[in-house]
């Protein structure tokens, strides 16, 4: 395996500045003819500022570089106020009863009335803008021209030079040109007072992949965990420490269920994704690993256009696994991929479209933000924006029609915003965040990993004793092996794990108020030092390391937590991903990767598995799995809830190498730890599952 040096990068959202400029006048101006708006032309008090998402938030301190072109074409989604939307989320929360919904009778219960949807339409059609809205009647769909958006929301598209995170942990950030508006968009009061944010009135790039390649190693795992890796018939070579989807299979016992028949036959298993696919390469992995697959089981869904070429660089290796994963685990499941441009809009409509289409029964996506880049946008942190609540409506759909959705909790265990916002305080992951999501976290298996020090002198090797919260504080005390030259700077450069903690925009729901854990266990190995105001906000920006911190405790707030569950996403205890393009980056085509990019779409194939069995769709997981660990604590569900995994010869090295004391062997995400007797950790969630009595828990 190549040794990777893993890089943070740390882009940057800014606060909303203001709100936007109106029209005096409310003349239809076509593209073609209409003379560019100017700051003094736009002025009037009898319009109703709408969000625009992270819009303005994004470029609210760059400074214009040009007038954004105004036969620019843009795709902006209008996304709708569900009507009787209390009552849906008490139906999510509480557990769906009764028959699921079809999308007419979802639009007619919940959605928009016809007529707004119609006099909406008929507003953005006097400038010129076509729009159309999808079926569910909780979205708009616009296209138009830069000038033709300009004049009908009152706003200024301008173009602006922007540092954009890199879609994977391990890229470089870069710096692109991206168009936006500074102010938010306005409208009539009628028509603004239905609208919970406007999407699309910048292009700009906000979410990352949560893949992860794993640091160079030679590590094995207990051959009575593990089945054979062999691939039968291929051409595809897998190191003995990579696992193949099969291992998850008989890991988490979903092989009753397959034994029993159930491999997903009658189910369509939904990607959500921000890359694009080339079908043939996950054809080519199930294949060559014996998976029993037809070819023509992948359906592309292009949502506003797409998700542009096939590339690396875009993440299109995020998209490449999800397939893979969940394909293998339920082979019988078609599949589905939503691929949309990486912006808020296309974020949001490829989960849309997926609700309204109603045409798979679980969906998983494997992208997100951190919470804190949102309240940076908002500036606020007693209210949830009009973009976090947008995600929201299309997840209580997917739920009222029985759909089960799965986003992964984060690879930056807690402290989220470290990624993208380049902060230090303790956060979560958006939209894993959303109550009505079952957010998917990680473990690190039972292994013994032995690594190469950088300039070759010996090596160093750590044995983790039994399954445990994923964390990389356990690498640390190699720093050698790592390319460090100390503890401390591993640690502070290193800060992997999975994602959790509570949401600081979502209350609790009614299926976590059910389970008494107002306290919560912490080793505090990171302590955020250097507070700076960015965007309005006062956060840390680094970090103090402490090698052997005490067990400390904390009060919980009264917030969502996250995550829900977890399975095995180390990358060091990872999955065997197959891609062609990775010859040119890796030197091989099959490259060990990790995260909980994994965990989402593993529990979507097993969801399918799940519903082969019963005959019928699950549903939102997350009010019966909570049940199940209340009711019968340890047997569906197995919480890590012990604060420290004990166990012998857990590190030793060989040649003129030193390992450093304090071994960080916790059920962690490098912050919050388990707590003895808890059913849940807001490291690890509810823990492990064991598939085979889930689905029991489901049919009961």
């Amino acid at each position: 395996m190549k040794k990777l040096k893993l890089k943070t990068s740390k882009s940057r959202l800014a606060n909303k500045v203001g709100i936007g400029l109106a029209l005096g006048s409310m003349v239809a101006l076509a593209a073609t003819s209409a003379a560019p708006l100017t700051e003094a032309a736009l002025s009037s008090n009898s319009l109703q500022s709408v969000p625009q998402g992270i819009g303005a938030a994004v470029i609210a301190n760059a400074t214009p570089i040009s007038q954004t072109d105004p036969a620019q074409l843009m795709t902006v989604s209008f996304i709708l106020k569900a009507n009787n939307l209390v009552a849906l989320e008490n139906q999510v929360s509480n557990g769906w009863t009764g028959p699921y919904l079809k999308v007419p009778q979802f639009a007619q219960l919940f959605g928009q009335s016809m007529s707004f949807i119609d006099m909406l339409k008929h507003y953005l059609g006097t400038y010129g803008i076509h729009s159309h809205a999808y079926p569910d009647r909780l979205v708009v769909v616009a296209e138009g021209t830069a000038l033709q958006f300009d004049h009908a929301l009152s706003v200024l598209l301008d173009n602006f030079n922007l540092k954009t995170h890199s879609t994977s942990l391990t890229g470089a950030a870069t710096t692109k040109t991206y168009y936006g508006a500074k102010t938010n968009p306005m409208l009539p009061a009628n028509l603004a007072s239905n609208i919970v944010a406007i999407l699309g009135l910048t292009n700009y790039q906000p979410f990352v992949s949560q893949a992860l390649p794993a640091v160079g190693s030679t590590s094995s795992t207990s051959s009575t965990t593990q089945p054979s890796n062999t691939a039968p018939n291929t051409s595809i070579t897998l190191s003995p420490n990579e696992h193949l989807p099969s291992f998850f299979v008989s890991h988490y016992n979903l092989t009753p269920l397959q034994q029993n028949g159930a491999l997903g036959q009658g189910q369509t298993i939904g990607i959500v994704t921000l890359a694009s696919l080339n079908p043939s390469v996950p054809e080519t992995f199930w294949q060559a690993t014996g998976v029993p697959a037809s070819p023509s089981r992948i359906q592309l869904e292009n949502v506003n256009g797409g998700a542009g070429p096939v590339s690396l660089n875009a993440g299109s290796d995020e998209t490449t696994l999800d397939v893979e994963q969940s394909g293998s685990i339920a082979p019988d499941a078609n599949v589905r991929v939503y691929q949309a441009p990486n912006t808020d809009y296309g974020f949001v409509d490829a989960f849309f479209k997926a609700a309204s289409q109603n045409a798979v029964g679980s969906i998983s996506a494997s992208w997100g933000e951190s919470e804190t880049a949102i309240q940076a946008s908002v500036n606020a942190y007693q209210e949830s924006s009009g973009y976090a609540a947008a995600f929201n409506e299309a997840y209580l759909e997917a739920a009222a029609q029985g759909q089960s959705t799965f986003v992964s909790s984060g690879d930056s265990g807690a402290y989220t915003a470290s990624r993208d916002l380049g902060t230090t305080n303790l956060s979560i992951d958006n939209p894993a965040d959303s109550p009505y999501v079952t957010a998917a976290g990680g473990t690190t298996l039972a292994s013994t990993q032995t690594y190469t020090t950088a300039n070759g002198s010996g090596t160093e090797t750590v044995t983790v004793p039994k399954e445990m919260g994923w964390n990389w504080g356990y690498l640390w005390p190699m720093y050698q092996a790592l390319g460090f030259n100390s503890e401390a700077s591993a640690a502070t450069s290193l800060v992997v794990g999975s994602g959790g903690g509570y949401s600081s925009l979502f209350s609790m729901p009614s299926y976590q108020q059910k389970l008494n854990y107002s306290m919560y266990n912490d080793y505090q190995y990171l302590t955020p030092t250097n507070y700076q105001n960015i965007d309005g906000l006062n956060l840390p920006t680094g970090f103090q390391f402490n090698s052997n911190p005490m067990l400390a405790q904390g009060m919980s707030p009264a917030m969502r937590a996250v995550p829900d569950l977890s399975v095995n996403a180390d990358p060091q205890t990872g999955y065997a991903v197959y891609d062609p393009q990775f010859q040119s980056v890796y030197g091989s085509s099959v490259v060990e990767f990790g995260g909980t990019s994994f965990s989402a779409p593993q529990l979507n194939g097993a969801s399918a598995v799940i519903a082969s069995f019963l005959g019928h769709r699950v549903g939102f997981w997350n009010p019966a799995i909570y049940k199940m660990a209340a009711m019968n604590p340890g047997t569906a569900l197995t919480p890590l809830s012990s604060d420290t995994v004990y166990g012998s010869s857990q590190y030793s090295s060989t040649g003129s190498t030193t390992v450093a004391p304090g071994a960080n062997f916790t059920n962690g995400n490098l912050f919050y730890t388990g707590t003895p007797g808890a059913i849940y950790n807001p490291a690890t969630g509810l823990g492990i599952p064991n598939l085979a009595l889930v689905a029991k828990g489901f049919a009961s």
